[in-house]
């Protein structure tokens, strides 16, 4: 009987040319534009149908050969749509990246497709093992160099807020599992001429994130409306440009220039003085030279704080003592310098408010051998000239923040990069209005590592970020689309400030509570500051418990029963 069904199935598996093509096409456009970055309502139907309209040419193919490389190069084009933002970076280098993540994505989509066969549909454990597989393949590129964590199709269903709260469970990958699961059992339905069980399999996958995510909603939302609790945060967007993009003609210039940045990032504050504010965030490598190198004389800056917060202003001032400042010999004689640290503290006293800013550290690890560390790191001062403290940033960028192989040293002193930063070892909490954890720029698209600061006793994401070099793209939606499945996996809030992106904060539901600018394109060139009130409501979920090894446990018992009830048929 199973053998007839087979024959049956493959038998009407046979497409036409003009039939393939309008497949392949359609379901490009589906797959390619279903993001939220693009359209949230393809996203919803990519998660429904997408993939299934593919799959259905593949069925039409025989050959496992060209089944693969048809579907290598589809998914590969798909990748380089969502991925296309890398091309807005100003060296040409980045087109070879771009080409080595859509073919390499391209290439596992390929491995998925070598098991797309009518006999395949016959089970149902067999189509749950095809999702698992798919789900650990995108698992798994988390570990090539930093890890290439852009793009799960579980983005597909994160765009409306009833199935995102599936995340809470068990994170991005869960909802890529089920967005495959989803279109291959909607494949089968179509395939087994929409049989009732079929049919009320696929229709309950696919309503099931809603329905579940309905109830999950709006019983947190309660919640959330009973708990008068939140956190007042000024979050700054400078839209500094890059410095490595530009050549100065001596220190002096470059000290000259950096300084007039922080007046920027000054002015765009002065807005909120007088308001209750808890904490305050600067982006990511807000400005060069460091944290604690004096740099800027104390009168320049007292000149800007005189201007811009008035004369009353001045008793917030750091001291004039290490490690804020130096009595330093100069070309006019002896005079104090101050730091970057300096003024941040300043800031964080004016403003009686924690302060997190995102700034370069060296240590030296051999004072004798001159040996230094560096870190792009996230500090947090604390009013009244508080110690501050430090986080390490612990998902580096190839080639931006440390080069890979030493082959690449001479590639990268070509775009000014002649270091590596060193990576940080652990997530740190703050104590600031509440206990928060902060992430910096990449760091916020890995889920597993952000529920690290949830399970240290977060309440609340901060995340500092520069998406600067990929101006005038989609990559800083994309990146805030990220942000967003991170609340919900954390069930804990997001206070975000980037130097160009997206700026903002979202509720623990990922709910956007507020965002800097028009839309995500214009908000890119705004210079200046957003004051928000966020919901401080937070709660514990699945996912901070247990977080990638639910789905992936799930994921390998699935394909090993399918591996196993293969070879009883056999």
């Amino acid at each position: 009987m199973i053998f007839r069904e087979n024959q049956l199935v493959a038998k009407e598996c046979l497409l036409t040319t003009f039939q393939k093509y309008a497949l392949l096409a359609v379901s490009f456009l589906i797959v390619a534009f279903g993001q939220p970055v693009w359209s949230v309502w393809l996203g919803l139907l990519a998660a429904i149908c997408g993939f299934a309209l593919f799959w259905r040419v593949l069925l039409a193919i025989p050959s496992r050969k060209e089944r693969f490389y048809v579907a290598m190069g589809w998914y590969a084009a798909v990748q380089m749509v969502q991925l296309g933002w890398f091309a807005s970076h100003p060296y040409a280098y980045i087109y070879g990246v771009l080409f080595f993540c859509a073919w390499l994505m391209g290439t596992q989509f390929g491995l998925l497709a070598l098991a797309i066969h009518p006999s395949t549909f016959r089970r149902l454990s067999y189509l749950l093992a095809l999702a698992g597989g798919w789900t650990v393949l995108e698992w798994s590129r988390l570990f090539i160099l930093s890890g290439l964590s852009f793009n799960p199709v579980g983005l597909a269903l994160s765009g409306a807020v009833y199935p995102l709260q599936l995340a809470s469970v068990g994170g991005i990958y869960l909802l890529s599992f089920w967005v495959i699961l989803t279109n291959l059992c909607i494949l089968r339905a179509w395939l087994f001429h929409c049989r009732f069980a079929q049919v009320a399999t696929a229709l309950g996958l696919a309503f099931f994130p809603y329905l579940a995510g309905a109830i999950h909603f709006h019983y947190h939302a309660g919640q959330m409306g009973q708990d008068p609790r939140s956190v007042a945060v000024v979050l700054v967007q400078p839209a500094s440009p890059i410095e490595e993009n530009m050549g100065f003609q001596s220190a002096e210039e470059a000290r000259d220039f950096v300084l007039h940045e922080w007046i920027n990032i000054l002015a765009t504050t002065q807005k909120q003085l007088g308001r209750k504010v808890d904490l305050m965030v600067l982006p990511e490598y807000v400005v060069p030279y460091g944290t604690f190198h004096p740099v800027f004389p104390v009168d320049s800056i007292k000149g800007v704080w005189r201007q811009l917060f008035g004369p009353q202003a001045l008793e917030a001032l750091a001291p004039l003592e290490e490690p804020y400042a130096a009595l330093l010999q100069t070309d006019n004689g002896k005079k104090w310098l101050v730091s970057n640290a300096f003024i941040v503290q300043s800031l964080a006293n004016l403003f009686q408010a924690y302060v997190v800013v995102g700034l370069e550290d060296s240590v030296y690890v051999d004072e004798e051998q001159s040996r230094h560390e560096s870190y792009s790191a996230a500090f947090h001062f604390s009013p009244n000239n508080l110690p501050a403290e430090r986080y390490e940033k612990r998902v580096l960028v190839p080639m931006g923040e440390y080069i890979p192989f030493e082959f690449c040293r001479q590639l990268a002193a070509r775009y000014g990069i002649a270091g590596s930063f060193t990576c940080g070892k652990e997530a740190k909490i703050f104590e600031g209005p509440v206990p928060y954890g902060a992430t910096i720029c990449y760091e916020e698209t890995y889920g597993d590592l952000m529920r690290d600061n949830r399970r240290k006793g977060a309440e609340l994401l901060v995340n500092l970020t520069n998406d600067g070099w990929y101006p005038h793209s989609r990559l800083p939606k994309q990146h805030f689309d990220h942000a967003r499945l991170r609340t919900v996996e954390s069930g804990i809030p997001l206070a975000r400030a980037c130097n160009t992106g997206i700026t903002g904060g979202i509720d623990s539901l990922g709910q956007i509570v507020g965002v800097l600018g028009p839309d995500h394109m214009q908000t890119q060139e705004l210079a200046d500051s957003l004051y928000l009130d966020i919901p401080a409501y937070h709660y514990q979920t699945l996912y901070v418990q247990w977080g990638d090894r639910f789905i992936l446990s799930l994921c390998s018992v699935f394909i090993l029963a399918a591996v196993i009830i293969r070879k009883r048929n056999r």
